[in-house]
Parts: structure tokens; C-alpha cells; sequence
């Protein structure tokens, strides 16, 4: 359970439905300096293939960097948590016990 800081005003959600939505299919780089998270999230490109053949080259393009501060961070990582724990009790995802191979 979250604890409320003193004097930390009582925020309400508005949605904004005029906000674009990113499309990110990986995550590239995460990194925490102590106060800040850094994450850089990437869409691949593939190349165009000479005719008939596969694509055998691309690009990962950035197209989102998201920083939270410290508190952001922490509620990031315990939403995360939760959807995890939502998903194992729906049967999409389990835990591999450490040393299982995955």
C-alpha cells in the first residue's frame, strides 16, 4: 500500500484523448543515475530487400525517451509488478524457477 508524503496535494486523473499514442516494439537502453530512469524505447525498420529476397538488414529507430523521476520510477516498477502477478493468475505468463532453463 502507498503512503501519501505530508503536504503532497490529492491529484486527480483527466484524460486527454487528443494525445497521440507511440508504437514501440523493443526496449533499447535503461539506465538509472540515482535519481532519474532513462528509457529509450525503439521501432524496428527492415531495409527493403532486393526483389524475391528476405529482408536481411534494418534499423532500431528511437521513437520514445521516458524519464521519471524517482518516485515515477518506483510506481512504474510496482504497476508493473501487478500486471505481472495479473497476468501469472490469467495463465499467460509463469515463473521460471531460478536455474530452469527458460
Amino acid at each position: 500500500m502507498a503512503t501519501k508524503k505530508p503536504n503532497t496535494p490529492t491529484l486527480f486523473y483527466e484524460d486527454r484523448p487528443d494525445l497521440l499514442e507511440t508504437f514501440a516494439d523493443t526496449v533499447q537502453r535503461m539506465t538509472f543515475d540515482g535519481r532519474t530512469l532513462r528509457i529509450e524505447f525503439c521501432v524496428a525498420r527492415k531495409d527493403d530487400p532486393p526483389s524475391g529476397q528476405p529482408a536481411r538488414t534494418g534499423k532500431s529507430i528511437p521513437v520514445v525517451r521516458l524519464i521519471l523521476d524517482l518516485d515515477g520510477a518506483v510506481d512504474l516498477f510496482n504497476k508493473i509488478n501487478n500486471l505481472q502477478a495479473a497476468l501469472e493468475n490469467a495463465g499467460v505468463i509463469r515463473k521460471t524457477p531460478p536455474g530452469a532453463a527458460a
